[in-house]
């Protein structure tokens, strides 16, 4: 199933704007409307994806990225075709279905990432059902072996902190039983300098 999402995923980033924009057309089959089984494949692939997740997709992929600055360019070719040769309506229509396409592959992404940082943090501290807070506790915990406020905490505070854990923990230096902690530590050095950098950015 994860190859199938892995699939599903590059044939939206593929396909989903020229079907969304095909569906503006009311196309019927023998009085059956095409826009219904358009739709439905969009919903049941939308579904699909954000379901079972891949870790594979969250790798860049070069080539797709590179398809999508070509699509972004012609996507801005079309709207002004649309808005000089056609009519205003139509080409708000396009970049309303613009908006919504991107929107959708952002939540898609997301909801990826959600799922992928759930599951390391369950390899590292176990199965339970936790908080965000708790997440957030049980990295600082982990990588400060103290009990600190995330707000107390800086960058700086987190890069110099982690440099003594990692020479602290160094498999080639530690000897005791905990053989998996220095790629814990670094597991957490990395969710916690992450959730600054979204901090710094959301302020």
């Amino acid at each position: 199933m994860d190859s199938f999402a892995n699939k599903l995923h590059s044939i939206f980033i593929y396909s989903s704007f020229a079907v969304i924009y095909i569906s503006w057309f009311d196309i019927e089959i023998y009085s059956f409307s095409f826009n219904t089984l358009i739709y439905t494949l969009l919903f049941i692939q939308m579904v699909i994806i954000t379901r079972y997740f891949n870790p594979d997709m969250l790798v860049v992929k070069a080539q797709q990225v590179k398809v999508l600055k070509q699509i972004n360019k012609l996507f801005l070719f079309v709207f002004i075709l649309n808005w000089v040769f056609l009519s205003f309506g139509l080409a708000f229509f396009f970049l309303i279905v613009l908006l919504l396409n991107n929107g959708i592959y952002i939540f898609i992404i997301n909801q990826i990432n959600k799922q992928k940082e759930q599951e390391e943090f369950k390899k590292q501290f176990g199965e339970g059902n936790y908080s965000k807070d708790d997440i957030i506790k049980k990295h600082i915990a982990n990588l400060f072996e103290s009990d600190i406020g995330i707000d107390q905490l800086t960058k700086s505070d987190i890069k110099k902190q982690y440099r003594s854990m990692a020479k602290k923990y160094h498999p080639d230096v530690y000897k005791g039983d905990d053989k998996d902690k220095f790629t814990s530590i670094n597991a957490s050095y990395k969710f916690l300098i992450d959730l600054k950098i979204k901090e710094g950015h959301s302020k």
